[in-house]
């Protein structure tokens, strides 16, 4: 039985895509406890080195806050 998540997609209306493109050794830098991430290829750099997008969507709590350290 598979039990892996789909991979979401960055047309999800929850994914917000940051702004740029990231070397994989700088998205270490945007990533948070407790946020979902999506990578996408998008490219390489002048110098070959690849670069992705990143998407991001909030986590809900069942308060449907989406943030529970928030609601202490």
């Amino acid at each position: 039985m598979n039990h892996a998540k789909p991979i979401p997609s960055p047309t999800d209306d929850d994914f917000v895509r940051l702004p740029g493109l990231f070397r994989r050794w700088e998205i270490e830098q945007v990533v948070d406890p407790g946020v979902d991430f999506h990578l996408e290829e998008a490219g390489e750099s002048s110098d070959g080195t690849p670069l992705f997008a990143v998407y991001r969507r909030e986590r809900t709590t069942s308060s449907g806050n989406p943030n529970p350290k928030k609601e202490q």
